[in-house]
């Protein structure tokens, strides 16, 4: 009969601690914006720079004109984050960026080159009103000095997952280790807004931003990536 009462109270003790600690790696991240898309969320919390967006089932909808298609979220980044979404890029859109901590007319890009089946991390110039040539997003001086992987696009909905800690940037898509930053040069500022460009057709849902704090805004451990590869050439959008 101790024995019994021995166990039961071991049995407690566990459940209790298990609790606990859920609970402060819970405390850890918070959800500080999530979107389900409807018209009327669209124009609340977004801001349409260019391109054609509409909403549909619960999806959002882009298309470039004459230039890119461009959405700004009005909703700042924290200081260290889990940015999530899904996507799917029509084959003819060669380009899908998620613009990440913009601020002052600067940005730091994650793009999606459907041309070249690749991602790369891009330091980026943002035009709200377009310059001299109408474009809204530029390249700018870091060209060939920012990472890009091979990664094969396919016309499926894809899962991102953007981690920021500290000066590290860490990209996740369909669960898979793909391409990360360790900005030694300053180029990511903190906070600031996000958004996504697109050259051609896409849909976006899901959009999810956590804060992170103590444990969960540490790198994540042995993050590998893809083998990075030499720009065989620039572009300037």
């Amino acid at each position: 009969m101790q024995s019994l009462r021995h166990i039961i109270k071991y049995t407690l003790v566990l459940i209790f601690l298990q609790s606990y600690f859920l609970q402060i790696g819970q405390a850890q991240t918070k959800v500080v914006y999530q979107e389900k898309f409807t018209e009327k969320s669209l124009s609340k919390n977004w801001e349409q720079v260019n391109g054609n967006w509409t909403i549909k089932n619960d999806t959002l909808y882009g298309e470039r004109n004459r230039e890119w298609a461009v959405l700004i979220a009005k909703k700042s980044l924290p200081e260290n984050y889990i940015l999530s979404f899904s996507m799917l890029a029509d084959p003819k859109a060669y380009l899908f960026e998620l613009m990440t901590n913009l601020n002052d007319n600067h940005f730091l890009g994650i793009l999606l080159n459907q041309l070249e089946n690749r991602v790369a991390i891009e330091d980026r110039a943002f035009f709200p009103k377009g310059n001299d040539m109408g474009s809204h997003i530029h390249t700018k001086g870091h060209i060939g000095r920012l990472p890009k992987v091979t990664k094969t696009a396919e016309a499926v909905w894809t899962d991102w997952k953007v981690q920021k800690t500290g000066n590290q940037i860490f990209i996740w898509m369909n669960d898979e280790e793909i391409i990360s930053l360790k900005d030694t040069m300053g180029i990511v500022k903190p906070k600031g807004k996000f958004g996504f460009a697109i050259n051609g057709k896409a849909k976006i849902k899901s959009v999810k931003l956590l804060k992170t704090k103590g444990e969960a805004s540490l790198p994540p451990a042995n993050f590998k990536g893809r083998p990075l590869i030499k720009a065989s050439f620039s572009f300037s959008e």
